[in-house]
């Protein structure tokens, strides 16, 4: 893991895009999330705390029956943070290692940060749940970037989370959707029995670690497998926080939860005049009775004469400029009578023209024929 001071300075750059793709290691992520709560108990170890911490993230953020209540979500939270604390100090992965270099036993730790954006993403109370999204939507990331690195999950998967919008074509997304559910549903019935293998023989399917028919391989299968159903969880789990946040966004705006939206600026009274004298009273009674009942003209006989002359006047000018260009165009055409007859020939030639078409139309449809149902047959 990175230095954890530089990791610790980046989280509280509270400025910083929530949705910004983080290429930090996700240890340094979660870790720094845990400024001042890390608690190096001698009582329990690293592997006691993550299995008390796993128990209750599957009994809480996978629930069923009812929400979990946000005490309980706020202590798994602690938990997980000091978990992420103690593994970045223990320096247990390194960017520079491939999958196969880490051991079986450190292997779990890798859902850490995934366990955490759950955790997040479950926040109830709705004046918190907005950070609670961005904080979900970095870790969400920060797994993804150390699964993609340590080649863990599906490449669709990581293929749908860099996409910045979904795809506009309908057909495409559905299958893509089906592919994953069929993904999803094949890794959790090979986990479920993994889990009931692992029950039979040590007792305790949350148990980690190999027993006498559980081997190690079976436990680095199992492992794997839930970090790779982890990784086709998150692209649907970060459309849903983003098509949330501004919802929440809105929210806040208004006041709050509970509140809703803006009332509108109070009517206007109606209009009215407060007189005091009595005299005032009667000039306007008398102004508003003794008015003429049609409309008054507002321009003399002679005013109106002389706007229709003016139209007059323009409406003629246009009809002799339209008469002047008409002539100038037939004179231009027939050589302003200069050849005898050109104008006649020619609308004899198109005489003959119509004429011919018009008997070849006859020819084709003989008189008599058509939609007539005498012609039928």
């Amino acid at each position: 893991c990175a230095d954890p001071n530089s990791a610790l300075r980046a989280m509280e750059e509270e400025d910083a895009p929530a949705e910004a793709k983080d290429t930090r290691s996700a240890c340094d992520v979660a870790a720094s999330a845990a400024r001042g709560e890390a608690d190096d108990s001698d009582e329990q170890t690293l592997a006691r705390q993550f299995y008390d911490a796993y128990r209750s993230f599957v009994s809480l953020v996978r629930f069923e029956d009812e929400p979990p209540e946000q005490s309980a979500l706020d202590e798994l939270t602690g938990r997980l943070k000091r978990i992420a604390s103690r593994v970045m100090q223990l320096r247990l992965f390194s960017p520079n290692e491939e999958l196969e270099d880490i051991s079986t036993t450190d292997l779990k730790y890798l859902m850490v940060p995934y366990m955490l954006a759950e955790a997040a993403a479950a926040c109830r109370d709705m004046e918190q749940r907005l950070r609670s999204l961005r904080d979900a939507l970095l870790f969400w990331r920060a797994f993804a970037a150390d699964c993609q690195r340590l080649k863990l999950g599906h490449a669709a998967d990581f293929a749908a989370m860099d996409r910045e919008r979904e795809p506009s074509d309908a057909a495409a997304k559905r299958e893509e959707k089906i592919a994953r559910y069929k993904r999803c549903k094949e890794l959790d019935e090979k986990v479920a029995y993994l889990f009931s293998k692992k029950r039979e023989d040590l007792g305790d399917e949350y148990q980690w670690g190999a027993g006498s028919a559980f081997d190690e391989e079976m436990e680095r299968e199992l492992i794997l497998m839930l970090l790779g159903r982890a990784v086709a969880s998150v692209p649907d789990n970060i459309l849903s926080a983003q098509q949330e946040m501004p919802l929440l966004e809105m929210m806040i705006a208004r006041g709050g939860p509970g509140k809703g939206p803006a009332k509108p600026p109070p009517a206007e009274k109606p209009y009215f005049v407060k007189i005091q004298d009595r005299s005032e009273l009667q000039r306007l009674y008398r102004e508003m009775v003794f008015r003429c009942p049609h409309p008054m003209a507002t321009m003399s006989i002679e005013e109106a004469a002389d706007l229709e002359i003016l139209e007059m006047r323009e409406q003629e000018a246009v009809r002799v400029e339209r008469q002047s260009l008409q002539e100038a165009t037939e004179a231009d055409r027939w050589w302003d009578g200069d050849r005898y007859g050109a104008k006649e020939d020619w609308d004899e030639e198109q005489k003959l023209y119509k004429d011919r078409d018009f008997d070849a139309f006859k020819d084709e449809n003989p008189w008599g024929s058509g939609n007539k149902m005498a012609n039928i047959g």
